[in-house]
């Protein structure tokens, strides 16, 4: 049999040892010790009450986090978290008056890059949307799932009778009449990049020409294994390249150029 590989950098490695490389000796293998040190850890950096353990926090079932730590997502909250009031964010710049984390040290929102100016967006503005996909007459949008905790919880038995229990798109009443298209029916979506196969849940609310596809669906519960990243073109917008001005520079989560999973043409059309 085969008992040995070579990686992408021509390294040869034996498959016999690639479990204990992936969990760094055996330290990934025992998920009570990782619980326990993720606590101790958050405690240690004071996002976690002090004297929280693993065992105190079982037999409470929930604690209330006391600071946003030292990443950069801090920054976008700015405001302490109290134990008896409802969180609010930017109350340091408001109540406080630390300065903004910005060039200029203020709520900014003129970008004098160059490259804003020649965008023309060194103020916020509306542009269309480029056709990304191909030229269809839907606009796929997205959003964080409503019925999941990530999504490795999409399958959870519970949170499966809170909806329909398997991926669907959401689509406009007047357009599934125009269409021939009737609640839970199967359909294709479609562009340039690749076709999916869902039901349609039906809406009045969704706007006309509009498709809403919730992220966090795993490909296993599509009829071919193919969702709704298959259609996502992988467009980066250019502006999110800039850097060397304040505020926008490269954090962990903050500012980083990212494909586009929004605004993405498709079509819709009844199964053959």
């Amino acid at each position: 049999g085969i008992t040995e590989s070579r990686d992408q950098e021509g390294t040869v490695r034996r498959l016999d040892e690639l479990v204990d490389r992936y969990n760094i000796g055996g330290a990934f293998r025992d998920g009570e010790k990782i619980a326990r040190e993720w606590i101790q850890d958050s405690v240690e950096v004071g996002n976690l009450p002090k004297g929280l353990t693993l065992d105190t926090l079982r037999e409470k079932g929930h604690v209330r986090f006391t600071n946003w730590g030292i990443g950069a997502m801090a920054y976008s909250q700015a405001a302490d978290i109290k134990p008896d009031e409802t969180h609010a964010a930017f109350t340091w710049h408001t109540e406080k008056k630390i300065p903004y984390p910005t060039l200029t040290r203020r709520a900014q929102f003129y970008i004098d890059h160059e490259w804003f100016l020649e965008a023309g967006e060194e103020l916020p503005c509306h542009k269309e949307n480029p056709p990304q996909g191909g030229d269809y007459p839907f606009v796929m949008t997205s959003g964080h799932n409503r019925w999941s905790i990530h999504s490795m919880n999409i399958v959870n038995k519970v949170l499966q009778e809170t909806h329909r229990g398997r991926p669907h798109i959401v689509l406009n009443s007047d357009d599934a009449l125009r269409l021939g298209i009737e609640d839970e029916e199967e359909v294709q979506v479609y562009n340039d990049m690749g076709v999916f196969i869902t039901p349609v849940k039906l809406s009045p609310s969704v706007r006309p020409g509009q498709v809403i596809s919730y992220n966090g669906w795993e490909p296993y519960q599509y009829r071919t294994w193919k969702g709704a990243s298959d259609l996502e073109t992988g467009m980066v917008k250019w502006l999110h390249f800039a850097g060397g001005y304040g505020h926008l520079r490269y954090w962990p989560l903050q500012w980083q150029p990212v494909p586009f999973d929004r605004g993405i043409r498709v079509g819709v059309a009844k199964l053959d």
